[in-house]
């Protein structure tokens, strides 16, 4: 039976338990997954750092001989504003980048809140073929087209309330860090540039249209 491996690929085992000879397969969705490291994120005091010696010195052992890893997988730098160092699994270039799908209305941003699986595969789903069985992952927002997972549609379109208040509890963090000085377009593509505070605000006025009355229309529903 075919297995998700660590990697995020498919690993496949035969019935006696042992690995097949073929490699992992990425799954190439673009999902609400993919965007979880931007909830990762927390900014460290100096003087609380100060105040616990065995932390501060490997955090500047880190800095001074793992420069490589703080570029690549974390960033961890201070800023001039506040003192407050920045913990976070991406740094501030790959942060635009998922950014820019984070707040793309053709991608994750709904009128309602941010989608669990891109928009993008409601033209372009992703289809696989796995031990002669195709399978095909689509954008579904509302009742599901399947009776996968129990006919739920949770991982395919439907906004969840609980990770988009982390998104944006995280955008704050990130604007506390970094001020206005770092801007992104909201939406993506429209060149109307905001800070990650007023892009955190543009979501949460998004979720709240959930529950706003509007007599030309039935209240809207939580997943489109």
């Amino acid at each position: 039976m075919p297995r998700t491996g660590s990697g995020g690929g498919l690993i496949c085992r035969n019935g006696s338990g042992a690995q097949c000879g073929n490699p992992p397969l990425p799954l190439r969705t673009r999902s609400l997954v993919g965007l979880l490291p931007l909830i990762a994120v927390e900014l460290l005091d100096e003087q609380r750092i100060a105040s616990l010696p065995g932390f501060k010195k490997r955090m500047d052992w880190f800095l001074a001989h793992r420069s490589d890893l703080a570029v690549h997988v974390s960033y961890c730098s201070r800023s001039g504003a506040h003192g407050h160092r920045l913990l976070a699994l991406p740094s501030r270039e790959r942060l635009k980048r998922l950014l820019a799908y984070l707040l793309d209305e053709r991608e994750f941003l709904s009128p309602y809140g941010i989608r669990s699986l891109s928009r993008y595969h409601e033209a372009h789903p992703f289809e696989l073929n796995v031990q002669g069985e195709h399978k095909t992952v689509r954008y579904v927002p509302g009742e599901s087209d399947s009776h996968m997972f129990g006919g739920n549609s949770n991982w395919r379109g439907p906004v969840w309330f609980p990770i988009t208040y982390l998104l944006i509890e995280a955008l704050e963090r990130y604007h506390h860090f970094y001020g206005d000085d770092l801007t992104v377009e909201l939406p993506t593509g429209s060149r109307n540039r905001v800070t990650l505070l007023e892009a955190s605000r543009e979501i949460a006025r998004r979720m709240t249209r959930l529950f706003e009355p509007d007599e030309k229309r039935p209240p809207p529903l939580p997943w489109r």
